[in-house]
Formats: C-alpha cells, structure tokens, sequence
C-alpha cells in the first residue's frame, strides 16, 4: 500500500494547490461579498436577496451574467454585487409603467357619505386614478356624450375643481379606454353564451344613417339561461357598405355569428317583411346546415310583426291623409298666436 507523503515532500507548486483546495474547501458555506466570488459562483448560484427593491425585479442570467429584469416594464439592469441596489431603486422613480412609484405616499382623506337609512356617515377616501378614469368612460357610453367632451375647456374645469389630482385624458385615450372595456365585455358575454346549453334567436336589422348616408346594422340575441330568465345581447353593431344585397348582408350576419361561436345553435333569425332578407335566407341556410336547425331550416325565417303591423298602420294612413292635413293645417291656425 503505497504512502502519502507529507507536506515537506511535495514540491512547492503542488503543496500551494493542496493549501489552496483546503481553503476553498472551508470556505464553501461562507457568504462573500466581494466582486470575485460573484464571479466565481457562476450563473448557476443566486444570492440571497434581503432588499425590498427585488420584489419588484427578477433575477435572470443573460450571456452569463447576472441582470435584474423590471416586473413593470421588462428592462435589463446589472446584478452585480458590487453595484448595489441604488440604481434599482432610481429606476423605480421613473419606470413608465410603475402605478405605485416608492415614495409615493397615499393620502387618505375624510369625505361625508350616507348610510341606507339615510343618516350622514364619515368614511375615509383615497383618490385612485384608475377608478376615476373607468368612471369617465362608463359616464361616456352610458348617456351616449360625443368622445370630444374630454376637450371642452369648460368640462376640464370642471373636473379639475372637483379633484384636482385627476389627470385628464384626450379623446384617442377615451377611446381606447372604450375599446378595451368592450372587448372585456364581450370576452364576459361569450364565456356565459358558451356556458349556457341553450339555443340563441336572432333579430337584426338594416337601416341608412340620415347624415351619414351609410347603413348600419345591429344584431341581438335572445336566449334563456340555466335559471329560466330570458336575456338579450347586443351582439353586433356594424357597418355593412353598399350595395346592400342578399349576399352582403348574408356575409356580415354569418361574420358575426361565427365571431360569437353560436353558428351551430341558432334557432331563428327575425327580419323584416322584404324580398332582399328572403333571399338571404336562402344563403344562410346553405351556410348554417340543415343538421345544425331546428326541424330542418323550417322555423329559421321569422317576420317582424311590427313591421308588418307598421306597413299596415302607413297603408292606413294614406286613405284619410287628406283629412289628418286639414286637422293639422287648423291647429296650427290656432296655435299661431296666443289671442287665438
């Protein structure tokens, strides 16, 4: 068995190296700071994080080295010890996308409020911009205002009286707000339709705008959910370009049917009373399927009845049109002046 020799035997390169491994060795479980061991360990060794700041960065290796990557707005900053956190901090004050900045502090405020049974309560208050902004939008679309009223000077005082902090968009920011709050809502509509077993009936309908000269159409479906109520949805509101032929409409209807996923479970389509939307018909059952209908495409076409009584009620008035044009010629005789 063959002896290891001693320190005094082994050459002076080889007895440094033995020093060398037996000081790595003890000083595996050690926690360095300086710059060299943040090489040494490698991309394969994180450091403990005892800052606040990395609650909002992630640690990441790019090309070997360590980056610290911003949860807000994705950007790449160094890692390295010797760096500190400061810089992380600094970009934290001026990320775009950071809502909650550091230092910023929330003021909470007192404002008066009522309870149910209508006696004054004190609540605390804290202005959010996000909550505020929603609520514009939602005022837009509620009462139909034109999106150019976020430009009134005299609307923008306003608001500026009433909350000071609220910072007021353009008419592009209103609109995208809108957007973006309508496809929420249409992604909520479509994930209770598909949750439903149920089949949808469809109205639609085509008129030309008086001051556009354009035609629009607006599409509605009618079904019964799981508790037995019925709900309607306003599926579509579109613009359909001219000419307005049994196959264009046909086209945007089926657009918008298939854009809802409720192709396969139509159960009736109510149109007008006119020979272009009995042609339609025809291309929609070639294109919904005969398979797909209830009792074979024989209930699909439904006739308004208010249109039909509509065309009643004009063809009516035609026979005493004379007589309404005396009656009106007399009252507005009478009530041209007060003394009459």
């Amino acid at each position: 068995m063959a002896s290891t020799p001693s320190s005094s035997q082994v050459p002076g390169s080889q007895a440094s190296g033995a020093v060398a491994a037996a000081t790595d060795t003890t000083e595996e479980n050690v926690v360095h700071i300086s710059d060299g061991e943040e090489q040494a360990a490698g991309p394969g060794k994180k450091r403990k994080q005892y800052s606040k700041v990395w609650n909002d960065f992630t640690q990441v290796c790019v090309d070997g080295k360590w980056k610290a990557k911003c949860k807000h707005c994705g950007k790449n900053l160094s890692a390295v010890s010797r760096n500190g956190t400061t810089h992380l901090k600094t970009h934290l004050t001026s990320c775009p996308l950071n809502n909650k900045r550091p230092g910023d502090k929330i003021q909470t405020n007192l404002r008066f409020g009522t309870t149910e049974k209508g006696a004054v309560s004190v609540e605390n208050y804290v202005f959010d911009q996000e909550v505020a902004r929603k609520a514009l939008y939602s005022m837009i679309i509620l009462h139909e205002y034109p999106l150019s009223i976020v430009d009134h000077h005299g609307f923008r005082k306003f608001v500026s009286a009433l909350q000071p902090l609220f910072k007021m968009g353009t008419r592009n920011t209103i609109r995208r707000d809108i957007m973006h709050f309508y496809e929420g809502e249409k992604r909520k509509a479509r994930i209770f339709l598909q949750r439903t077993n149920c089949r949808v009936a469809v109205t639609t309908d085509l008129w030309t705008a008086d001051n556009q000269k354009r035609g629009y159409m607006a599409v509605t479906g009618h079904f019964i959910d799981d508790s037995w109520m019925l709900k309607s949805c306003i599926l579509r509101f579109m613009y359909v370009p001219c000419p307005h032929t049994a196959e264009a409409i046909c086209d945007a209807l089926h657009k918008c049917l298939q854009s809802w996923d409720i192709d396969r479970r139509v159960s009736t389509v109510t149109l007008d009373n006119c020979s272009i939307n009995d042609s339609m018909i025809g291309l929609m059952e070639t294109r919904l399927g005969a398979t797909s209908m209830l009792l074979r495409e024989k209930w699909l076409h439904m006739r308004c009845c208010a249109h039909i009584l509509n065309l009643i009620v004009k063809d009516g008035m035609e026979v005493i049109a004379s007589a309404v044009s005396n009656i009106r010629d007399s009252i507005a005789y009478c009530v041209a002046t007060p003394k009459r």
